[in-house]
C-alpha cells in the first residue's frame, strides 16, 4: 500500500477518536459474546421458564433485546466469517464447517477481507480472542488479535481436560472450559485497567447443542439441578429431513470418527437427559456472563463498554422433530429454529436502550456496520457487504434513521445448497438440486407448519420472494466463491454422496482450495474480487 494511502487510512480511523477525545466521551470498549449452537428459546430472555440464566435476563432486562436476529448461515464456521467480515459465505468462500487444523501452516479463512479485529486493532484497540476461533490455523494468533486463548479444535468433544493454545503455548486444562474460558476472560479486563479501549471476543464453545457431547453422560455443577427439574422441550416425533438423512445412510457433514450420524440426533430427541445437559450447560455460560460483568464493575470499566451476546447460529431441539443447526437433515433444514440467534445489547452509560424489546429482522451481516457506528467508526467504508447498520435501533434516543432500517427489514439465508429469505410475514426457502420450495406464513404459521407455496393464492408472493432472494445473491454474491454458479468453496464444502451430486450439477467441478493466506491490506474496501489472486 503506497505511503501517502496509509496515512489517509489512518487519519480516517482515528478521526473519530479525535471527535471523542473532543467531546469529552472516551473510546468505548467492546465486548462480543459468542456461544455455539444456541437457540434463544433455552433463555429465560426469551421465556424460557425452565431453564436458569439470571444475569443473561438481568442484561436484558437493562439492555436492548431483538426477538428476530438470523444468522446468515447454518453452520460455525461460515456464521463466524460473516460476523466478523459483513460478508456472505458466497463471497468469503467459507461455506461448511473448516478442518480444525488445516494442512497450511498459518492459513486463515478470512484474513485477506476486512474484519472486525483487525480493524479494531488498527484503531488503537488491543484485542483478544479467547474460546472458539474455527477459521483457520489455531496455534498461533491471527487477525492481529494480541491475545490469543483457543482450543486445537473447530468441534467440540468434552469440557473437561481440554488442550488449550494460548499465545502459542499448549497445556490442558482440568476445569471445566466455559469456566476456564471465563477466568482468562476476566484476567485479560482486568488487565486493560488504565490501556482501554479494548475489544474481547469471547467465544464460549457451549452450550454446544449437537451429538454426541449433548447426548454424553457427564455432570457439571448444574447438571443434577436438571435431571431433578427436566426442562421443558419439544415433544414431536422424528422429522421428515432428519429421518431423509438416517435412511440416507451418509454421514453428511461431519465425521464417522466421532460417532457423529443422524441416530445420535434421533437419540437427543424427547430425551430429558438431553435436554437437561444443554440445559445445564446454558447455565454455565450465564455463570460466565456474570463473572464478565463483576469483573467490569471491580475495574470500573462498566460505563463504557458495550456488551453484545448472541450465537453463532440457532439449533432446534425438538421443534418440528429436529435436533441441531442446519446440517444435521436433508435437504438442509432453514427455518426459525435454525436460524434465529439471540442477540442482546448492554451497556451502563445508558446510550443503549433500557428495557427494549426489538421486533425488527436483522442478519449476522448487519453485525460488523453496527459495531463500527457504535463505536464512532462508521466513517470506515464498508463497499460489497449487504449489511446495514441497525445502531440506530439500539441508541438513545431513537434516531430517524431507524424508520429506513425497519423498512428493509429482511433476513437472508446461504448455506450450502440451500437459501432462504425470511421478512416479518413470510420465509420462501429453494434449493439448488431440486424444484421444490418451500412458503411459511410467519404470521399466521409461527412453527412453520404448511407449506403454502403450491397453493395458487400465494402464487405472487412466492414470484416475489424468489426474486427478492434471486436480486440479492446476484448483486451481493461473487461468482467465484458463489456454489450456486459453480464458485469454489475454501477448505470444505461436502461430503460423500452430496458432494457427487454437485459435481454432477455441475461437471467437471472440484474446487475446494487452500491456499495461503493474503496478508491484510488496511486499504482494502472489502471487495473479494479487488484483490483475490485469480
Amino acid at each position: 500500500m503506497p505511503r501517502w494511502r496509509g496515512i489517509l487510512f489512518l487519519l480516517a480511523v482515528f478521526a473519530p477518536f479525535t471527535a471523542l477525545a473532543e467531546s469529552g466521551r472516551d473510546p468505548l470498549n467492546l465486548i462480543l459474546i459468542v456461544t455455539d449452537n444456541q437457540s434463544p428459546g433455552v433463555l429465560g430472555a426469551y421465556g424460557n421458564r425452565d431453564v436458569i440464566t439470571p444475569n443473561i435476563d438481568r442484561m436484558a432486562r437493562n439492555g436492548a433485546v431483538f426477538m428476530s436476529a438470523h444468522a446468515t448461515s447454518g453452520v460455525c464456521s461460515p456464521s463466524r466469517a460473516t460476523l466478523l467480515t459483513g460478508l456472505l459465505p458466497s463471497q468469503t468462500g467459507v461455506h461448511n464447517a473448516l478442518p480444525s487444523q488445516p494442512p497450511i501452516e498459518n492459513w486463515s479463512a478470512i484474513s485477506e477481507f476486512r474484519n472486525l479485529p483487525s480493524m479494531l486493532k488498527a484503531a488503537g484497540y488491543a484485542t483478544a480472542l479467547i474460546g472458539k476461533y474455527h477459521l483457520g490455523w489455531h496455534d498461533s494468533a491471527q487477525l492481529d488479535f494480541d491475545k490469543w486463548v483457543t482450543f486445537p479444535s473447530g468441534h467440540t468433544e468434552k469440557f473437561y481436560d481440554v488442550e488449550i493454545i494460548e499465545d502459542g503455548k499448549r497445556y490442558v486444562t482440568p476445569k471445566h472450559l466455559t469456566d476456564f474460558w471465563t477466568e482468562k476472560a476476566t484476567a485479560f479486563i482486568e488487565d486493560q485497567t488504565g490501556k482501554e479501549p479494548f475489544f474481547l471476543l469471547l467465544t464460549y464453545n457451549g452450550p454446544y447443542a449437537l451429538p454426541p457431547v449433548v447426548n454424553a453422560v457427564y455432570e457439571n455443577r448444574h447438571t443434577q439441578y436438571y435431571l431433578d427439574n427436566p426442562p421443558a422441550m419439544p415433544q414431536e416425533p422424528v422429522g421428515d429431513y432428519l429421518e431423509n438423512w438416517a435412511k440416507e445412510g451418509d454421514p453428511g457433514t461431519y465425521s464417522e470418527k466421532h460417532g457423529i450420524t443422524p441416530w445420535a440426533a434421533i437419540k437427543a430427541l424427547n430425551n430429558h437427559r438431553t435436554m437437561a445437559n444443554l440445559a445445564a450447560e446454558t447455565t454455565m455460560i450465564d455463570d460466565g456472563v456474570g463473572e464478565i460483568f463483576n469483573a467490569l464493575e471491580r475495574v470500573g470499566a462498566d460505563r463504557n463498554t458495550v456488551v453484545i451476546y448472541t450465537s453463532d447460529q440457532g439449533a432446534a431441539y425438538g421443534q418440528r422433530g429436529l435436533w441441531g443447526n442446519s446440517s444435521w437433515s436433508w435437504p438442509f433444514a432453514a427455518y426459525d429454529a435454525n436460524t434465529n440467534v439471540p442477540l442482546i445489547f448492554w451497556d451502563n452509560g445508558h446510550r443503549i436502550k433500557r428495557k427494549s424489546n426489538i421486533d425488527q429482522i436483522v442478519n449476522q451481516y448487519d453485525f460488523f456496520a453496527t459495531i463500527l457506528e457504535l463505536l464512532a467508526l462508521d466513517d470506515i467504508e464498508i463497499s460489497s457487504s449487504p449489511g446495514k447498520s441497525f445502531a440506530p435501533l439500539v441508541i438513545e434516543p431513537h434516531a430517524d434513521s431507524a424508520a429506513d432500517i425497519a423498512a428493509d427489514g429482511a433476513a437472508f439465508f446461504d448455506y450450502l445448497t440451500a437459501r432462504a429469505v425470511r421478512t416479518a410475514e413470510f420465509r420462501y426457502v429453494k434449493r439448488l438440486f431440486s424444484d421444490d420450495v418451500e412458503l411459511y406464513d410467519m404470521l399466521a404459521d409461527p412453527g412453520e407448519r404448511v407449506n403454502l407455496a403450491s397453493d395458487p393464492l400465494y402464487r405472487e408472493t412466492v414470484a416475489t420472494l424468489d426474486a427478492m432472494l434471486v436480486k440479492f445473491f446476484d448483486q451481493y454474491g461473487d461468482p467465484y466463491y458463489d456454489l450456486w454458479k459453480g464458485g469454489a468453496a475454501k477448505g470444505r464444502m461436502l461430503d460423500g454422496r452430496r458432494v457427487e451430486q454437485y459435481r454432477e450439477y455441475f461437471p467437471g467441478w472440484n474446487k475446494v482450495e487452500l491456499k495461503q493466506p493474503m496478508p491484510f491490506d488496511h486499504d482494502l474496501t472489502n471487495n473479494p474480487k479487488d484483490h483475490r489472486d485469480d
